[in-house]
């Protein structure tokens, strides 16, 4: 692709008016519409949207690794949709206009997401909250010709049919033995995240979202002290972010672990769900004895001020790395059982193609041989550290071998951290500046969290999470259409969705 229409959308966007540093620029109408065209011809990744109650803010990531962000006032209440150039901001679209009442033209899809006509106004975030209709619409759901022309049926999964899923509804389409679509209806766990965080004590904030989503605490919390420190010009010293990269990397493995149990459970491969099922616990048995917290809540805070000893910390990092590793070979051992292959092999295959177009990032989008482990960019990593490469499968399969590979990766990184030196220079005040706003990031588990956030006087005034739940909705319905009715457990597990991340 030419270079000029490479970095023509990113040049669009800079030539808006600056309002936070040299990362968010604001642009009139006539300009955000130019860089919906330009973005029609221009790779510029997109990562998220959002609201702040008078601005939309878009935000990409420049040459994979610089956070671009996009501002623009809708005057009307309406503003210029992204998904018809960027598919993954079809979900964002849908949330923004629930909370705020703002509306996307030439959206893909206006259908409400989060709000199920059961809330007491609708668009509660917005300046002018609207009355509710009662009763509630029933659910709109997307029509599929193929059941009507081929005499097909509908399977709806969840969340009130008496099963333990997760609490989302799935509905597929079943014509002929196979899926003829697929399409997810979440907002069941809504806690109204971004209504909570307004006005919270900074600290406070990164309490709760630490609640945000099971198995990435440390991902959530970390990205939001990020984004707070950068808003507040703070610096932390190099105890606390080798902390945080062990941390980090604690987290990772008992989520992966996690996973893989599920995978195995949905498999039939008993042998294999059971010892990682053992060793997670193990690990999150040692962190509630060590921290208090099994699932390492409340260790990263504003400023990098770890609670808790760097040495202990790194007692337990040795202690997880010892047990995990020396168990990876069993770990294999297990996948050799007979029919795992069969189940697993080209079952629920995504594209690269399909995983960059929708930004499919973590362990799924490495496994489809996208490379996006944002930990490169992070404080405290080491290039050489992160040397587990991506699989082209795309399938179970190699969603498994990369989880795999990543937890041998994560005992290797806690190796290393834990023997670098870690002097104690004490990390500057967390409000050396009083009001700003900053961006924040952290490679989770299942993906990359991010966090806008706006602070005045100690207290978060504007907040955005993205937590990479969404773009595993929408990728999980591509790889479903077309997929064995059988099979859809077993991919969706391999995906690690979080409903309630997806939901928050």
């Amino acid at each position: 692709m030419n270079s000029g229409r490479r970095d023509r959308a990113a040049a669009l966007i800079r030539r808006g008016e600056a309002e936070a540093g040299a990362w968010r620029f604001r642009l009139d109408e006539a300009g955000w519409h130019g860089l919906v065209e330009a973005l029609r011809d221009d790779p510029l990744p997109f990562v998220g949207l959002w609201s702040d109650g008078q601005g939309v803010h878009a935000l990409f990531l420049e040459r994979g690794e610089s956070p671009l962000v996009a501002s623009v006032v809708p005057e009307t209440g309406r503003y210029l949709g992204l998904s018809s150039v960027r598919p993954a901001a079809a979900l964002p679209e849908r949330c923004l206009h629930d909370l705020w009442g703002i509306e996307a033209m030439d959206a893909r899809d206006v259908r409400p997401w989060l709000d199920h006509g059961l809330w007491s106004s609708t668009w509660p975030l917005g300046a002018r909250p609207g009355p509710v209709s009662w009763p509630p619409d029933p659910p709109e759901f997307r029509p599929v010709p193929a059941v009507a022309r081929m005499g097909g049926m509908v399977q709806g999964i969840g969340p009130a049919d008496g099963m333990h899923h997760a609490p989302g509804h799935l509905r597929l389409a079943l014509t002929g033995g196979g899926i003829a679509g697929a399409e997810w209806r979440l907002g069941y766990a809504h806690r109204g995240l971004v209504s909570r965080l307004r006005g919270m004590e900074v600290a406070a904030a990164v309490r709760l979202v630490g609640r945000a989503a099971a198995g990435a605490s440390v991902a959530h919390q970390a990205a939001l002290c990020r984004a707070i420190e950068a808003a507040t010009d703070s610096a932390i010293g190099e105890n606390a972010v080798r902390c945080r990269v062990m941390l980090a990397e604690i987290e990772r493995i008992a989520t992966h672990l996690y996973d893989l149990s599920r995978i195995g459970r949905a498999a039939g491969a008993p042998a294999l769900a059971t010892c990682c099922e053992r060793l997670r616990e193990d690990v999150l048995h040692l962190c509630g004895q060590t921290f208090g917290h099994r699932m390492l809540m409340d260790l990263v805070v504003p400023g990098g001020l770890l609670e808790g000893d760097p040495a202990t910390l790194g007692a337990v990092a040795a202690q997880v790395a010892g047990r995990v590793g020396g168990m990876l070979r069993e770990i294999r051992r297990h996948l050799s059982w007979p029919g795992l292959a069969g189940r697993v092999h080209g079952c629920g295959a995504l594209t690269e193609a399909v995983a960059r177009e929708l930004g499919v990032g973590g362990v799924v989008g490495r496994a489809s041989a996208r490379e996006d482990d944002v930990r490169r960019l992070e404080p405290g990593y080491r290039r050489e550290w992160l040397d587990t490469g991506v699989r082209r499968g795309g399938d179970v399969a190699a969603r498994i071998d990369q989880r795999i590979a990543e937890i041998g990766g994560s005992c290797r990184i806690l190796e290393a951290a834990r023997r670098g030196r870690m002097p104690e220079g004490a990390p500057r005040g967390v409000l050396r500046r009083q009001a700003g706003e900053g961006i924040g990031c952290a490679e989770g588990p299942r993906g990359t969290v991010w966090y806008w956030v706006r602070v005045a006087d100690g207290a978060v005034r504007a907040i955005f999470p993205r937590d990479p739940a969404l773009t595993h909705v929408t990728a999980l319905e591509h790889v479903l259409d077309g997929a064995d009715p059988e099979d859809a457990e077993l991919i969706v597990r391999s995906f690690g969705l979080s409903a309630a991340a997806a939901d928050l």
